[in-house]
């Protein structure tokens, strides 16, 4: 096969400005009229013979009387799965053993009755091993002019594809017999008139008449206007020859429109011949109907691809390379020139030079071999327009009966298409791949672990990268059923109670309940997490499996700060109590005093005792007033100390300036509390800070070291360490459990009763709120029984 332009305007050119006789080389099979066919020679008849029989899709072979292989064509080699010149000489039953048993008795009747017979046969190959396949299997007696049986002809066509199409409709058309069987048919029954004179249930159900509707001709109304005339003509044509009734019509639908039926009705007939009643029925179709509009869409589409495939078909002869066979389509791909007899070297086109090496090839070394997606330029729609499509060239040398190989046959498929359509799936296969390596990197992104797995073996199929750093890195697949409730799928409730394998939520969602924001606590090896947990099946659908998709969002930090809040309100709450409880404690005094003193300025009393009276009463009014303001300015500095915006007012201070005053101050509380001050502070530990706060500071902890030290005395230092500022408090008081030693510097926080230690839990925490703007930092180091130590650290330059 040559393209347009390889063959075309040269040959013709060959052909009209020569006069030698190569210019036309006749051929004896340039056309198949029966004239031409009778004047062939032997040689020719053979080659032709064999061509059809080589090219033939039907299986073709001659037996001897042994049944040994004798002829055999590369179809039914193929068929076979073996070699053709592995046929020659060997039985039947050698080549087909699964089959010859079925065969043998076909063989046997041929020889002895000389009778062709035709039989189907079903087996395996070497093609396909233990793959059931049908042939259609003919055989002939072969004789001589005389008449002598000389062996038998084979003919086999495998007919594997049309018997499961077959099958496979019997098989449809069987489900539909059984589906039409159990729907609900509308059954009515007529008299002999035609008339509908008893209620028909089904009837009505189906087209949605009401029963005053259908009674008489009435349900003939619910019959489509377009059909209704044929099918009352028929109606009547049947009352009056008493012959059943079938046809096909619509028919109104209770739930709208019109249904495609094939109504059926039957006389019967009283004792004396008289039509006593007719029993009808109406088969809905309307699936059935458009089933086969569709099969007959989809038969007409492949008798249309079948016309238009690309296949083009020639035959070169000789070493000159001849035309001797040239079929519509490559004559087409040849730009309509006319090639029979003309040689394929005579085209000087390097594309026709190349074609004509190809086919020399196959000529000299007489096998068979194909390219693929050649690329061939022509006007393939007759428009004048040349265009290039690809097609795959098979090269098959034919051979003589001599067995010498005397021409080539040139087969061509048009595969643009396919090629095409592979780039095309290539690159979809390539967005794809980018589409799911994009959904993975978005899944990865998001914070909501994302797993999905084989129902069936617990194989992990996808975890985003949440998962895997809830997992600890990675997550193990392929996991049996009992190992689900431990190691890395260990679940619990959030009460720590393990959950049974029905309970968990992949396992759940497998036998068909899906969990909805259900919690569970994941255990892995990374820690717990409180999980809330979404899951149910994915079907399998374009391509990929059915799987379990677990969508975990993880509340860990949410229920933690769930438990803060509700540990704020508890604190809150005591606070009330507690700040109540303090608030009120100075006004009893108070309100008692002054009641008291009341009393003494009505009654008859001295001046001077009244004098006294009212000094007394004054000194214990301004102490519990005290106590209030103090209160209050607690309040009030943790409202500051809060606040970001709150400035500190930095100078260069010298703490143990500080300390000093502060421990001059307090020395009539301590003589009260029992406790000696005992101070250790090296003059020169210098900072900026404020001066106020760390008054603030020096007096809340040795205001806690009297409270919780009395009757002991009490150290304070003040010292450079490691290049910062250190002030440390030590009592010798009750000490500080250990679970204590981070909560006391909470608010609203201490470590022992409030019954017998007064205040709001807050100099702590505003101690620490103030050390810690200063950027230091602040700790106590304690042991129940063994006192406390608060430890200061500031930045100092």
């Amino acid at each position: 096969m040559v393209g347009s332009g390889v063959t075309g305007p040269c040959l013709q050119a060959r052909r009209e400005g020569s006069g030698s006789k190569e210019a036309r080389v006749e051929s004896p099979s340039a056309s198949f009229d029966p004239e031409t066919i009778d004047t062939l020679s032997d040689a020719h008849s053979r080659l032709l013979l064999e061509t059809l029989v080589a090219s033939t899709p039907v299986g073709l072979a001659v037996v001897d009387m042994e049944q040994r292989f004798v002829q055999v064509n590369d179809a039914l080699a193929a068929m076979n799965g073996i070699p053709r010149a592995a046929h020659l000489g060997r039985k039947v039953q050698d080549i087909v053993p699964e089959m010859w048993p079925t065969l043998r008795p076909q063989y046997q009747r041929v020889l002895e009755g000389g009778s062709a017979q035709t039989v189907e046969v079903v087996g395996a190959t070497s093609k396909e091993a233990g793959v059931e396949r049908h042939f259609l299997v003919s055989y002939y007696p072969v004789r001589t002019k005389a008449g002598v049986l000389l062996g038998i002809g084979v003919i086999v066509s495998e007919v594997t594809e049309q018997r499961r199409a077959h099958d496979a409709l019997q098989a449809s058309e069987q489900r539909y017999r059984s589906l039409v069987e159990a729907m609900a048919q509308p059954v009515w029954t007529t008299n002999a008139r035609g008339e509908v004179v008893e209620p028909a249930p089904r009837w009505l159900a189906f087209t949605g008449q009401t029963h005053a509707e259908h009674l008489g001709l009435g349900w003939l109304t619910a019959i489509h206007p377009d059909d209704r005339k044929r099918v009352v003509r028929s109606w009547v044509e049947s009352l009056r020859t008493k012959a059943s009734y079938r046809g096909e019509f619509r028919l109104r639908f209770h739930a709208g429109g019109y249904r495609d039926v094939v109504g059926r009705a039957v006389p019967v007939f009283g004792e004396k011949g008289a039509i006593r009643e007719w029993v009808s029925t109406a088969e809905d179709i309307t699936e059935r109907k458009q089933a086969e509009a569709q099969a007959e869409n989809e038969r007409a589409r492949l008798r249309s691809v079948l016309t238009s495939a690309p296949a083009s078909i020639a035959i070169l002869s000789g070493e000159r390379q001849v035309f001797t066979l040239v079929n519509p389509l490559y004559k087409v791909l040849s730009g309509g020139v006319e090639l029979l007899g003309t040689s394929i070297r005579d085209v000087s086109d390097p594309r026709g030079t190349e074609y004509s090496r190809l086919l020399e090839k196959a000529y000299r070394q007489g096998e068979a071999f194909i390219e693929r997606e050649v690329p061939v330029t022509a006007d393939f729609q007759g428009d004048g327009v040349q265009s290039i499509r690809r097609f795959d060239m098979a090269y098959q040398p034919l051979r003589d009966v001599r067995g010498q190989v005397d021409s080539v046959l040139s087969f061509a498929v048009d595969v643009t298409d396919r090629v095409e359509a592979r780039k095309k799936l290539e690159e979809f296969a390539a967005s794809l791949k980018n589409q799911q390596q994009w959904l993975e990197a978005m899944l990865d992104q998001t914070p909501v672990a994302i797993i999905l797995v084989e129902p069936l073996t617990g194989r992990i199929i996808f975890a985003n990268q949440a998962a895997r750093q809830m997992a600890g890195g990675d997550l193990p697949g392929g996991l049996r059923e009992e190992t689900y409730t431990g190691g890395a799928h260990r679940f619990t409730d959030e009460e720590g109670r393990e959950l049974t394998m029905e309970e968990i939520p992949g396992i759940r969602a497998v036998m068909g309940n899906p969990v909805h924001g259900e919690p569970v606590v994941w255990h892995t090896p990374t820690g717990h997490y409180s999980l809330l947990v979404e899951a149910g099946t994915l079907p399998a659908q374009h391509g990929h499996p059915e799987a379990v998709l677990l969508a975990l969002q993880d509340v860990t930090e949410l229920r933690k700060t769930q438990a803060q809040l509700q540990h704020a309100v508890s604190l809150r709450d005591e606070f009330l109590t507690v700040a109540s409880h303090e608030l009120k404690t100075p006004l009893t005094p108070l309100q008692l005093k002054l009641q008291s003193l009341v009393r003494d300025a009505q009654t008859e009393q001295t001046l001077e005792s009244l004098r006294e009276r009212v000094v007394k009463t004054a000194e214990t009014i301004s102490g519990q007033i005290r106590k209030m303001t103090t209160l209050i300015n607690d309040l009030l500095e943790v409202t500051q100390l809060t606040d970001p915006s709150a400035p500190l007012r930095l100078e260069d201070v010298d703490l143990a300036d500080v300390v000093r005053d502060t421990v001059e101050r307090f020395q009539a509380q301590a003589a009260k509390a029992g406790c000696e001050l005992i101070v250790h502070a090296t003059p020169g530990v210098m900072g900026r800070w404020d001066r106020h706060r760390l008054e603030q500071v020096a007096s809340s902890l040795l205001s806690n070291a009297l409270k919780y030290g009395s009757g002991h005395p009490v150290t304070i230092r003040v010292e450079q360490a490691r290049g910062r500022a250190r002030l440390s408090v030590r009592d010798e008081g009750i000490g500080i459990a250990p679970g204590s030693l981070q909560a006391i510097f909470e608010k609203f926080t201490r470590a022992v009763s409030a019954r017998h230690y007064g205040g709001l839990g807050l100099g702590l925490f505003i101690t620490r709120q103030i050390v810690e703007a200063h950027q230091g930092t602040l700790r106590v180091v304690s042991q129940p029984g063994h006192g406390a130590t608060f430890i200061v650290e500031l930045p100092s330059p």
